[in-house]
This record gives C-alpha cells, sequence and structure tokens, in this order.
C-alpha cells in the first residue's frame, strides 16, 4: 500500500479574490470544480511543490473564523524580493518585511492574505536545482497540534514517513510526507499551547492512496474515528473516506482508479 499527501484545503470568503491574490503571488489556478455545498480551485506550481485548495461554502453553517489550528502555509521564491513585491500587489498585509536567518540558510518575510491566513515568503540560499526555476511554488502547510507525537504517530499510520524535527523558541515542529512525491504537511505545538484547537475555516487535507479500504481499516484500527466508510464516486472514478486526526482536523483518503 502507499500513500501521499495531496492539496490542503482552506475555506475562503471570495474565491475570486483568494485565486487573483495567489495566481498574483506566480501561483496557477489548474483546475476548478463545483461541488453541491461549495465552489472550489486549485492553485500549484504545475512542476512541483504542493498544492492548495480553496473552496467558498455556498452556505457557510457559521461565520468566517481562521481558529487556530492553522498556522502558516509557506510560499517558495528564488528571488524574495520580487515576489514579497507582488504579494502587496495582489493585496497582502504585511507582518514582516525580507529578513535573512542564517540558521537555515533562508530569508522570509510573512504576508497576510486577504482573509487572513499567514503566508511565509521563503527564499533558500541556494535551492536544489530540480526544483521550480520559472516560478514561485507551495512548499509545506503547517498545522497547530496539541500532541506532537500523537500526531506523526496518526500520519505515519497513513503510511507517511516523519523526516525532519526542529524545535524553534516557541514551538517544536515535524514535518510529515512520501518522499519524493506529492505535498508535504508541517506539524506544530505551540508550547504555550493552552486547551483544544479550534479547526475554524481549515475545511480539510487530502491523502491519497492506491488501496482506500486497507488505509481506512488502518486508520480505524489503530483508535481514529471513521467519519466516512469508503464509498465510489462516479464523477471522479475514485474511492474516498474520511478519517479524523487526533485533534479533529479532517481527512480525506483518496483512491483514483484507472480509466
Amino acid at each position: 500500500m502507499d500513500s501521499w499527501l495531496g492539496q490542503y484545503c482552506i475555506n475562503v470568503t471570495d474565491l475570486e479574490r483568494s485565486v487573483a491574490f495567489y495566481t498574483g503571488l506566480g501561483l496557477t489556478n489548474t483546475s476548478r470544480t463545483e461541488i453541491p455545498q461549495a465552489l472550489e480551485a486549485i492553485v500549484e506550481h504545475p512542476s512541483g511543490g504542493s498544492k492548495l485548495q480553496l473552496a467558498q461554502q455556498k452556505e457557510p453553517a457559521e461565520p468566517f473564523e481562521i481558529g487556530t489550528g492553522f498556522w502558516k502555509l509557506y510560499v517558495n521564491t528564488r528571488d524574495i524580493a520580487t515576489t514579497h513585491d507582488a504579494a502587496l500587489a495582489a493585496g497582502a498585509t504585511v507582518e514582516s518585511k525580507p529578513q535573512r536567518l542564517e540558521q537555515w540558510p533562508v530569508t522570509v518575510a510573512f504576508v497576510r492574505d486577504p482573509d487572513g491566513y499567514l503566508v511565509e515568503l521563503v527564499e533558500r540560499h541556494p535551492w536544489p536545482d530540480d526544483l521550480p526555476a520559472d516560478a514561485p511554488w507551495l512548499g509545506q502547510y503547517c498545522l497547530n497540534v496539541t500532541d506532537i507525537e500523537a500526531t506523526v504517530a496518526f500520519y505515519e499510520t497513513l503510511g507517511l514517513k516523519c523526516t525532519s524535527r526542529t524545535e524553534i523558541p516557541y514551538a517544536s515542529e515535524a514535518i510529515v510526507e512520501r518522499p519524493g512525491r506529492g505535498s508535504k504537511l508541517q506539524l506544530a505545538q505551540q508550547k504555550d499551547q493552552d486547551g483544544p484547537i479550534r479547526m475554524g475555516s481549515m475545511w480539510k487535507l487530502y491523502v491519497h492512496t492506491d488501496d482506500c479500504d486497507a488505509l481506512h481499516q488502518a486508520a480505524v484500527g489503530a483508535g481514529h474515528p471513521s467519519v466516512l466508510a469508503p464509498m465510489f464516486l462516479d464523477r471522479w472514478n475514485t474511492t474516498i473516506a474520511f478519517v479524523t486526526d487526533p485533534d479533529g482536523y479532517q481527512v480525506e483518503l483518496v483512491q483514483r482508479h484507472p480509466d
């Protein structure tokens, strides 16, 4: 059984405005989908990196609120000054201007998108040659968790691998992924974390697999709640299932079948 991270999905209040913002940074809108409850769009660099799904709910159950679950997403670039200027032109709110950090070594800047999501712009010195060279690309997405060890174990149960650990002054962090394929997920346990995570506008993240039934069974067998048992969707020729991680994040398991 193989599995890898797909896109991560956040709710937005105005889909067209959000697509314009992320394409203004240099990403590409590669797909549009309408489902009964939402309008959706994917932004990414077609040649590499992660994927971001933006969703505008047609009839939101609750007022829009970011909550405490989603911390930030990374937009990687080979020219942070240009990408920072592009973010400003696209309507970003500046949290911090580009600053060189010798510890990694990178130059980073922080901005907020039109709905207030935190975006970290990152230029590594240097980036590997096999990463996109013509435009920015999405790096990992970062979720706050209450127990990083329990959450790492959950994603390892789904077949992903913890590829790095980092301690910063205010958080313990870990990356989970399938090396060489798909997106990356950064987990962060804030050292001042108090109480449960509020999901807010974080909708779901996708884990792709070649065996949805087996992956769902593995998650449930490890004690994680099932939200939806595996079911086949004719429209997309896929089998999907939903489980939740230790903090209640909704994870969609997706198996695409051959045409």
